[in-house]
């Protein structure tokens, strides 16, 4: 017999191809079948296979039994056999009766393409949107047996969480198929109330509740600049989609801008090895541009070419590469630094003064959050650093007073902007993803808030972003002027000024090393070489045979 048995949520069904004759659905229907009704018959998906939910089977065949319902099992099997020829891949039984919702898969496929189109959904990526949304297609008609019309955000978390039991899809695949079922039924079916954010929460064990509707989680990829070429606005979501962050997302677009540029203006899509060759060469060889700045513009169209376009970079090894200088750091002595702090006030003297007595970047210190300002332990964490590790490093004792009570205006600033409805702070997409309520918490406020809210250029939502870099930066560049200080002294030099200072006073390399976050010491080595120190201690020939006049 063409068939089988299977248990589906407690119901026996039987299942058998559409190319079965009359007589094996007849013959099987009666020696298994008390009770079937044909309305509920589902079509599954594209396996060319019918479902019939059976109640109250019974293997035991019974000449009455056979005789009592035979006429009424086999007429009524020959019906539902007819039925089914005739039925194509529904997307649901009762969709034909409101005209606002496809009445086919096939039909909302077509409906999808324009938006997945619209959307900015690279081209190749489509046919694995579509391909997410058969599987979530048949897994509704299979397993939850719902409409369209009825299918809420569990029901996308059961469907992800049993590919995730069945296939063990990696983590990024498993975040393409939350986004392509969001963005098929929101878009296609016009369910409104499925939500990507409230979608992730329930993965996470929460109930959904406490998120609130709709927002970027089902907007940053696919928010891009229309105005631009389509294949500038291919790479931004790609960008985006990938959750880079917003400076390196400028840099790759700048650099890709100036290869469009250097080849007339040709679509980068249609160029190749020679001409990122050429592209390469020309910064090393005629704008003789740093190493560091060779290698992000070939960063950039490696991404483009190869992460987008599907473009395939032959040999580049033979190159000519721009040279690596090594440099020195600018190091202050402790007066310069006395100097340059006397001509600072408010807070990009309180942001230098961390510079100097904790070793931070810059952007070390504007992305301070409150929750990493310890002030029991006497001790700031550094989070999502250039390494991306997190280290801890001196909170001064001379800062700790001043420190807190600038901790406490950010707190007011929050509180404010929650009372005018807003309050929502930036976080790193996977803490953004484990802790959705985290934005609008105290303790993830910037330390260093931003003096007006200002508009995400990914998202088009309204937050307070931390005090710009360039205010810091030109109130040191005038205070290394008015201090007389002719050293080309930056911002960075006071991290530099931190360690050579830290090493003169005794501390262990060891030790500068972690509390700079330094990879490898021999990045940290560099300063004993600023001291005169290569290794060995000593001092000038010249003092040691002629004394100073």
């Amino acid at each position: 017999m063409d068939s089988t048995f299977v248990e589906l949520d407690g119901t026996r069904s039987l299942h058998f191809h559409q190319g079965a004759d009359c007589c094996t659905v007849s013959c099987a229907l009666l020696l298994g079948v008390r009770k079937c009704e044909h309305k509920h018959a589902i079509c599954c998906g594209q396996q060319d296979t019918l479902q019939f939910p059976i109640e109250n089977v019974c293997f035991s065949v019974g000449l009455i039994r056979i005789t009592s319902y035979a006429a009424y099992i086999l007429s009524g099997g020959i019906r539902v056999l007819i039925w089914g020829f005739a039925m194509t891949e529904t997307v649901d039984d009762d969709h034909q009766k409101e005209s606002s919702l496809p009445g086919s898969l096939t039909e909302a496929i077509q409906l999808f393409e324009p938006v997945m189109v619209r959307r900015n959904v690279p081209a190749r990526a489509r046919e694995h949107f579509v391909r997410w949304v058969k599987k979530f297609n048949e897994f509704r008609v299979i397993r939850i047996r719902r409409s369209f019309r009825t299918i809420v955000n569990g029901d996308v978390v059961d469907f992800l969480q049993d590919q995730k039991i069945r296939f063990s899809p990696p983590d990024w695949q498993s975040r393409q198929a939350q986004e392509s079922v969001v963005l098929f039924l929101r878009n296609v079916i016009g369910l409104e109330e499925i939500d990507a954010r409230r979608v992730t929460d329930l993965l996470r064990g929460g109930d959904g509740s406490s998120v609130n509707g709709s927002d970027e989680s089902n907007n940053v990829p696919v928010i891009v600049d229309e105005t631009r070429p389509e294949w500038y606005q291919l790479v931004q979501r790609s960008l985006r989609t990938q959750h880079y962050a917003l400076a390196t997302e400028e840099a790759y677009l700048e650099w890709l801008e100036r290869f469009v540029r250097f080849h007339d203006d040709k679509d980068p899509r249609e160029t190749g090895t020679d001409e990122v060759r050429a592209f390469l060469e020309h910064l090393a060889l005629e704008r003789n541009v740093a190493a560091s700045t060779q290698n992000q513009a070939f960063s950039a169209l490696l991404f483009a070419c190869s992460a987008v376009f599907g473009t395939e970079l032959g040999n580049l090894s033979d190159t000519h590469r721009a040279r690596g200088d090594k440099r020195l750091p600018v190091v202050l002595t402790t007066t310069e630094v006395d100097h340059v702090l006397d001509n600072l006030k408010g807070l990009p003297l309180m942001i230098a003064q961390l510079l100097y007595g904790s070793g931070l970047r810059l952007k070390e210190a504007l992305r301070l959050r409150i929750k990493d300002v310890d002030v029991g332990y006497g001790q700031i964490v550094v989070r999502d650093t250039k390494g991306n590790e997190d280290r801890v490093t001196y909170l001064p004792e001379t800062l700790r007073d001043e420190l807190m009570e600038q901790v406490e205006k950010a707190k007011s600033v929050h509180a404010r902007d929650l009372a005018e409805g807003h309050g929502r702070v930036w976080l790193p997409f996977a803490l953004a993803t484990k802790y959705p309520n985290a934005e609008v918490e105290p303790g993830w406020q910037y330390v260093f808030p931003a003096a007006k809210l200002s508009v995400d250029p990914r998202t088009r939502i309204p937050r307070r972003h931390h005090l710009g870099e360039s205010t810091v930066q030109k109130a040191v560049k005038r205070a290394v002027a008015a201090a007389g200080i002719t050293k080309p002294a930056t911002c960075h030099s006071l991290r530099h000024s931190f360690a050579t200072h830290s090493i003169e006073a005794g501390a262990d390399i060891r030790t500068v090393q972690e509390l700079l976050g330094h990879k490898d010491v021999s990045t940290t080595m560099i300063y004993t070489h600023v001291l005169n120190r290569p290794g060995v201690s000593g001092c000038s020939p010249l003092d040691r045979h002629r004394k100073p006049h």
